[in-house]
């Protein structure tokens, strides 16, 4: 009787690291651009082509030479997280992040030789504040309020 209730415990732990390294192998798969359905995509849904599955997971763009030039994060083919878009020189170009499709929280982006070229932040998907927006010299251009 002893054995047994010590080896309980045991199976629940094998079997708990068992389910969470499989959620997380399902978290982590990796979509390219080129598998998903252009339309959807234009309407803001990351559907694949293939199979008209939603996708949950990464998708990332490259250009043609391999180097990075975009990376976001779906669930139920729905931006979710933070989404990076790269200049052809590797130089970081923009970073939003997302709830359900919508943009939330702080929205940047740089201009090729790396300044800031405009900030705000977001709730829901409307600007919550002001934008700022930046020169290629670093200078501020204008703010614009939200209406």
């Amino acid at each position: 009787m002893k054995h047994r209730i010590t080896f309980l415990p045991f199976l629940s732990l094998v079997l708990m690291v068992m389910f969470s390294t499989n959620v997380l192998a399902q978290e982590a798969k990796t979509y390219y651009h080129n598998q998903m359905d252009p339309l959807a995509m234009q309407e803001g849904q990351a559907i694949l082509q293939a199979t008209g599955e939603r996708i949950t997971g990464r998708l990332i763009t490259n250009y043609d030479n391999g180097q990075l030039r975009l990376e976001g994060h779906y669930v139920n083919g729905q931006k979710q997280g933070a989404f990076r878009w790269w200049h052809p020189s590797g130089q970081l170009g923009s970073e939003e992040f997302f709830v359900a499709n919508l943009k939330d929280g702080l929205s940047r982006m740089w201009h090729a030789n790396g300044q800031i070229k405009q900030q705000g932040e977001y709730k829901n998907g409307a600007l919550k504040g002001r934008m700022k927006y930046w020169d290629q010299d670093g200078s501020v251009r204008k703010i614009r309020k939200r209406q």
